[in-house]
């Protein structure tokens, strides 16, 4: 009786468990502004700094606490970097890509039956997975491109990522709109002249499968 007891429980309380949990995909865009460490180069970089954009996408599943309160955590490849233009001469990209997992809270701070506003912070590890730089000048249109080489034994690359964000959601059923800027934390290398870090605003929608 105590047995067939313990597993009824068991099974309500798994049920109830999934019956809060939440599982999409993730869709968006990236716009990227690397910064330099050094401040000579970040002052040099700075006047003829654009935006660079990129995609952002992968899994997401979240957790309701309560009727205000959620958890989140993501497995998303993310593309992130440094452009810079320098009017009628030529156009750089250093194109950064990562396999990133962002773990956040988030609080509903307007919904209904229908809809919830939310706040969310958070932070992410990431995997600084491949790159590329890729120089274009913009009076013959000749391209330079070659990939990151980690293997270098001239350079010292720091592939690990990490850092923090904040952002704000609007929920509607399945689908949900959100804005988000993440600042990292670390360096991409261990020579300090070089060494870049990402700040990223992203935009997008997330489409929760099965919740």
């Amino acid at each position: 009786m105590k047995l067939s007891f313990s597993i009824f429980f068991l099974i309500v309380v798994n049920t109830s468990l999934l019956s809060q949990t939440s599982f999409g995909i993730k869709a968006g865009l990236n716009l990227s502004k690397a910064i330099y460490s050094n401040e000579y180069n970040e002052q040099l970089v700075d006047p003829i700094r654009k935006l660079k954009p990129g995609i952002v996408a992968g899994f997401v599943i979240n957790h309701q606490l309560n009727e205000v309160i959620s958890v989140q955590a993501e497995v998303l490849y993310s593309q992130k970097g440094l452009k810079t233009e320098q009017a009628s001469l030529y156009k750089y990209v250093n194109s950064m890509n990562y396999i990133e997992i962002p773990f956040s809270g988030q609080y509903s701070i307007i919904q209904n039956k229908y809809s919830k506003l939310s706040i969310l912070i958070g932070g992410y590890g990431a995997y600084w997975t491949d790159g590329k730089y890729k120089r274009t000048y913009l009076i013959t249109s000749e391209t330079t491109s070659y990939s990151v080489d980690f293997n270098s034994e001239d350079y010292e690359y720091n592939r690990i990522d990490a850092g923090i964000f904040i952002g704000t959601e609007f929920t509607k059923e399945q689908i949900e709109f959100f804005i988000r800027y993440t600042h990292s934390m670390l360096g991409s290398s261990k020579e300090n002249a070089d060494a870049l870090s990402n700040h990223v605003f992203s935009i997008g929608i997330n489409y929760f499968i099965f919740q």
